[in-house]
């Protein structure tokens, strides 16, 4: 018995024994990706020691675009000075001292926002489904749920932008402390949610299987 049990090793699941969807999105190595498949070097705090990275989700590069045209407009603001001399009144060191507050603060801003977007990640492993909310360098809530406890995933689009460019919401329903986890204006909300719902069914087949022996 001893020796039928050894012999019988665990399947590592990896995202190719998923979606055909999923496999056909090739792993990359670019760490600005907002859609990655098994990402390469890539690690976690929280990361069990044989917990593999299946997939990773940032939200999708063109919600970007508002802030970023915040800081061009907060760069180009102090060419308005030009015509517009309301700093004239005062000495010339002191309105260089301002604009100087002013292109700190834009780019503290800037990289403020930037970091926002970075580091609130959505982490898909083989064993577990990790949300990710970073607000600043010294506070970050991280929130985890084991694939088992998964008991409903739905999704949503809305708006030509989000049919256009393919990305949406994706609703985790779970029977852990935390009750829901939202994937916000994650790409391919569909890819996604099929591929935990594939996750969802080999768990139950494994537990199934288990049984049995």
């Amino acid at each position: 018995m001893s020796e039928d049990k050894k012999a019988v090793k665990p399947h590592k699941r990896t995202a190719s024994d998923y979606s055909e969807l999923v496999r056909n999105h090739k792993p990359t190595r670019n760490p600005l990706t907002h859609f990655s498949v098994c990402p390469p070097l890539l690690t976690f705090e929280s990361q069990n020691k044989e917990e593999e990275i299946l997939l990773l989700m940032r939200r999708h590069i063109i919600t970007n675009v508002p802030w970023i045209l915040g800081f061009l407009v907060m760069v180009l603001a102090p060419l308005s000075l030009s015509f517009f001399p309301t700093l004239d009144f005062l000495p010339i060191r002191f309105q260089s001292l301002l604009l100087i507050f002013w292109y700190l603060f834009s780019f503290g801003w800037f990289w403020e926002q930037f970091l926002a977007w970075y580091f609130n990640v959505y982490i898909i492993t083989d064993e577990r489904v990790i949300d990710v909310d970073f607000y600043s360098l010294i506070y970050k809530n991280v929130s985890a749920t084991k694939i088992d406890n998964i008991e409903d995933v739905t999704y949503t689009t809305s708006g030509a932008l989000q049919s256009l460019l393919n990305f949406g919401t994706i609703m985790v329903q779970t029977a852990a402390e935390k009750r829901q986890f939202e994937f916000e204006h994650v790409p391919n909300p569909d890819v996604v949610a099929g591929f935990l719902n594939e996750m969802i069914l080999e768990e139950e087949r494994e537990d199934m299987e288990g049984r049995v022996r």
